[in-house]
């Protein structure tokens, strides 16, 4: 003969695990989106503060001499995470110096890049179930 409290406490597991299979289930897997985004030339506006590179303010016109590469990148995070490749190639003789982000996009570098005419960059996908815009820029000179 069960006790009430038993009888509860079983139901109570088992109404967990069935929700957790169904949140589990309703996830569907990773999507990644990249599309080219427009290169920001001298004159124009930087959308951020560029690391290590004083000449690169937000709010302020991008110098003579720099150009920013960016890729817009859109992803949804489902079950396994994944995050997007990006590969980055200076214009016209110019040099990798130091990236940036706008958006909620977050990008890794795994290599030293610094002088360097490309690289491989890669970026992180948000909390499960979140959607997670942003471009990464190079800046190059």
């Amino acid at each position: 003969m069960r006790t009430p409290l038993k009888s509860i406490a079983a139901f109570a597991a088992v109404a967990a695990l069935a929700a957790g299979g169904v949140a589990i289930a309703a996830d569907g897997a990773t999507q990644v989106t990249v599309e080219p985004s427009a290169t920001l030339m001298p004159g124009q506006t930087s959308p951020f503060d560029a690391a290590g590179v004083r000449a690169i303010r937000r709010g302020k016109p991008i110098p003579a001499g720099y150009r920013l590469v960016g890729q817009k990148v859109t992803n949804t995070r489902g079950i396994p995470s994944a995050g997007a490749a990006l590969f980055f190639r200076c214009p016209d003789g110019k040099r990798l110096k130091t990236f940036g982000t706008t958006g909620d996009v977050g990008a890794v570098l795994d290599r030293d890049y610094v002088n360097h005419r490309q690289t491989w960059a890669r970026t992180t996908p948000g909390k499960r179930g979140q959607t997670t815009t942003g471009i990464v820029y190079a800046v190059c000179r």
